[in-house]
């Protein structure tokens, strides 16, 4: 969810900015898969950062991982 939303509030004002800019002068060109990839793309990596220390959590016995130092 951290990176869905941050991915969100990277795009949202980075095509507010184009459209701002591009407004007055030009007329603006956005492709919409990067405009919704950007939040996906958040969430694959927010998966894939927390998808290995969970695989490794679950390897541990629940006794040894409270005794681990931190």
């Amino acid at each position: 969810m951290t990176g869905l939303l941050g991915g969100i509030v990277g795009a949202a004002p980075g095509v507010a900015v184009v459209v701002g800019v591009a407004v007055r002068h030009w007329t603006p060109v956005l492709d919409p898969l990067l405009a919704l990839g950007a939040p996906v793309a958040g969430a694959m990596v927010g998966l894939l950062a927390g998808l290995y220390p969970s695989l490794r959590a679950a390897r541990m016995e629940p006794v040894d991982a409270l005794r681990a130092p931190s």
